[in-house]
Order: structure tokens, then sequence, then C-alpha cells
């Protein structure tokens, strides 16, 4: 009697203990699996408040797309994107607004947006009432004043500071996330350890396993199509800002046209000296717009891999001259010594168009900031190791150390003061580091504060290139 009754305690034991550990593992797994879930849902509302943040930002660009459009053309059509950002904007604030309630760094963030938001919309507001009443010129004088491109760098800043904010969020959330299927598994683990005796018990355990495993994989997916619609939703909007910054080159050439017409006697007759002033300042204006929507739409093609590039066999000398001819008159304008020192006889097979482009991009910023008296500015070609090092140098004040970390970043200004003497859109360098590494090279700059800049840049002589991007 005694041994039947031990023999069924030890039945009922070696019974309870699988199924002990298997309850100990599945009531743990369910706290585990279900904080893994809370970690990946807040992982989703990150990647909305991101999103929501871009929209915003997307929707303000609208604004001053429109406005700044209207101002230049005083076509009504040119306010539909203006139009379209004033609807939306005020729902996108709100929606952020409750996705971050428990956020007090966003609330904070959003305080500082909002009042950004109702200046800039203010100030396109009154770019519009400047065409509407007064005529093109008070519109266009109001845009050239840089206020709104103040405005949309802080309303930029503060988004940034958001989404600086939300991945670090995502970094933590997804620390938390991978800690709690490491935990889960090897809770799991442990359990099916003890009760490896009992096959059934073995088999239900791995059929839960199983069953994690596939809704751990079926997150994975659904963030993998996120992710993928994010691309999609980046790449439209990248092609969106191309088109517009082409229609936008369309109405300059007819300006450009007609402010040359102005300045021909034999066509509209003669100009007072004002006149001719205005005119002036029409045509040098609207050079330099072009310049900024050339700039904007070769950063975007260089985005899309969309940049194309035709290589060809060339004396580099010849390239080395073309750059003294071509800026020669503002040299003699600024009154800046401008010298070519290349000593050897050059051939090269790249894209001279191409590098024509680079050179012009640093020559522009090397006059921008040689002293206005006793200005220099050197360029030079010499072979190193088979390929071609090329470099322009200036005695400028010099670029801080501090700062030239972020020079071949988009936007990046050195001066970011209201009162910076030097514009721009803060993407030449951008374009000439683009062009350069797809080319197959390298740039980078020395500078010294006091004794001026001098920026390099390789490239190979085997006209070998990035193949991402378009060859002609």
């Amino acid at each position: 009697m005694f041994k039947k009754t031990t023999h069924t305690k030890l039945i009922v034991i070696a019974s309870l203990l699988p199924i002990i550990s298997f309850g100990t593992v599945g009531v743990i797994s369910y706290y585990e699996i279900n904080s893994f879930i809370d970690d990946e849902n807040w992982v989703r509302h990150t990647h909305q408040v991101i999103e929501q943040s871009d929209a915003i930002e997307k929707t303000m660009l609208d604004i001053e797309t429109g406005s700044r459009g209207y101002a230049i053309t005083g076509n009504p059509i040119s306010l539909a994107p203006y139009t379209s950002g004033i609807s939306q904007i005020t729902s996108q604030l709100d929606s952020i607004r409750t996705l971050t309630t428990d956020n007090p760094i966003q609330q904070a963030n959003i305080q500082k947006l909002i009042p950004l938001v109702e200046e800039k919309i203010s100030f396109s507001n009154k770019t519009i009432a400047l065409q509407n009443n007064t005529g093109k010129d008070a519109g266009v004088q109001n845009v050239a004043t840089l206020e709104g491109t103040r405005l949309m760098d802080n309303i930029r800043q503060v988004i940034g500071d958001m989404k600086n904010e939300e991945n670090t969020l995502l970094e933590q959330r997804a620390s938390v996330s991978q800690a709690s299927a490491q935990n889960t598994s090897n809770t799991i683990i442990a359990g099916t350890a003890i009760a490896i005796l009992i096959t059934m018990i073995s088999t239900i355990a791995i059929y839960k396993k199983m069953q994690q495993r596939d809704q751990i994989e079926k997150v994975n997916i659904e963030l993998h199509f996120e992710t993928e619609k994010l691309k999609e939703r980046d790449n439209a909007k990248a092609e969106l800002s191309a088109m517009v910054s082409h229609e936008l080159k369309t109405p300059l050439v007819t300006i450009s046209g007609y402010a040359e017409m102005l300045k021909d006697e034999a066509v509209l007759g003669a100009l007072n000296k004002e006149q001719i002033h205005a005119v002036d300042t029409i045509s040098s204006q609207t050079v330099k717009l072009e310049r900024l929507i050339s700039d904007i739409m070769d950063a975007q093609k260089m985005d899309l891999k969309k940049m194309k590039f035709n290589k060809r066999d060339f004396a580099i000398d010849d390239l080395m001259d073309e750059q003294i001819q071509i800026h020669s008159k503002l040299m003699d304008e600024k009154k800046v010594r401008f010298t070519n020192s290349t000593k050897e006889k050059l051939k090269i097979k790249s894209d001279p168009d191409r590098l024509n482009q680079v050179f012009a991009n640093l020559i522009k910023n090397a006059v921008d900031f040689v002293p206005p008296s006793g200005g220099t500015i050197e360029i030079n070609a010499a072979r190193k190791n088979g390929d071609v090092v090329f470099y322009v140098k200036d005695n400028g004040n010099g670029i801080p150390q501090e700062k030239q970390d972020g020079l071949f970043k988009k936007f990046y200004q050195i001066d970011t003061s209201l009162k910076r003497s030097h514009g721009g859109t803060g993407l030449g360098l951008v374009i000439c580091k683009g062009i350069v590494e797809a080319l197959g090279g390298t740039i980078w700059l020395e500078s010294q504060v006091g004794k001026g800049t001098t920026f390099w840049f390789r490239i190979p002589n085997n006209g070998s290139a990035n193949h991402d991007l378009t060859e002609v």
C-alpha cells in the first residue's frame, strides 16, 4: 500500500512538474509577449509622429512655394499649393499635438512651432497682398528680403528637433522590444528543458514557440511594408520638388529676356540712369534665382540617382584655362587676383562639364569670402598616383575647425545669423561632393582661421564612377 501510494505520488509529481513548468512558462511568456506587442505599438506610434512631422514640413513648403510663385508670376494658378497647405496645416498641427500628448519635450517643441507657422503664413499672406494691391515688384521685393527663408529654416529646425527626439525614442523602444523578445525566448527554453520527458508537453511548447515566431515575423513584415511606404513617399516628394524647380525656371527665361530687351535702345527705347539700374537689378536677381533653382534641381537629381554624366578624354590645361576665361569678369569686378598655377600637361577621361560645375561652385564660394582688398584665388591641377588632384585656394578668413564637418551637408551655412552677408541655399558644396564622388573621386578641405581655405578634389584617370548614377 505504501509503495503504491508512493508510486502514485511520484507519478503525480512527475506529471505536475512539467505542467507547473509550462504553466510558469506560459504566464511569463504571456506578459513578455504583451510587453513586446506594446513596445512594437510604441515603435509604430513613433513612425506616425515622424511621418506627421514630414507632412507639416511639406505643407509649409507648399505654402511658401505657392506664395512665392504667385509673387513672381501673378498667376492665380500658382496659389494652388498655398491654398491646399492653408487648408491642411491646422489639422496637421492638431494631429501631432494629440499624438505627442504624453511627451512634454514634444509639446514644448510644438509650442515653438505654432508661432513660427503662424508667422510664416502671415508673411506669405503679406506677399500675396502686396502682389494684389501694389504689384509684382512689391511682392518679389518682399520675398527677396529672405524673411520667408529665415522662417522656413526655423520651422525646419524645430521639426528636425522633433524628429530627433522621436528617433531617440525609437532607438530606446527598439532596444526594449529586443530585450522582451530575448526574455520570452529564454523562458521557453528553460521550461522546455525541465519538461523534456513529456512528449506531448514538449510538442505543445514547440508549437507555442512556432506561433510566437510567426507573430514576430508578421510584425517584422508589417514594419518592412511601412518602411517601403515611407521610402516611396520620400521619392514622390523628391520628384515633386524636382518638377516644381524645373517649372520655376520657365518664367525666369521670359523675365531675363525682357530685361535684356529693355536695355536695348533699338527695341524699346532709351532708359534713364535709374531705370537702367532697376533693369540691371532684375537681371542680376534673375541670374541668382536661376542658380539657386539649378542647385536645387541638381541636388534632387542626385537624391533620385538621375544625374547624367558624359565622360570623354580631354586636356586638363584647357579646362583650367577655361576657368580663367569664365570667371575673369567676376574677378575684375571684385578686384580679386585670380591665377592658374598648373604646370603639367595632363589628360584625363571624365566629364568636363561636371568638373566645370564643381569649379564654379568652389570659385564662387572663394570670391564670397576673400577680403574686399587684396583678395587672391589660385587654382591648380597635378598628377598624383595616377589620378588628377585639383584645388581652389583663397586667402579669406578661413573656416573654424568646429564648422568644417558640416560643410558638405545640405543647407549648411557657416554663418547662420540673420545678418549674414553671404546668401545661397547651402547646396553648392553638397553638389560638388555628389559630382566628385559620382566620378569616382573624393573631396576635402584644409583651412586655418586668418590664413584662408583650400578645397581639394581627386578625380581618377581611368574614368571609373559610381554606377548608381546615370552615365551617357
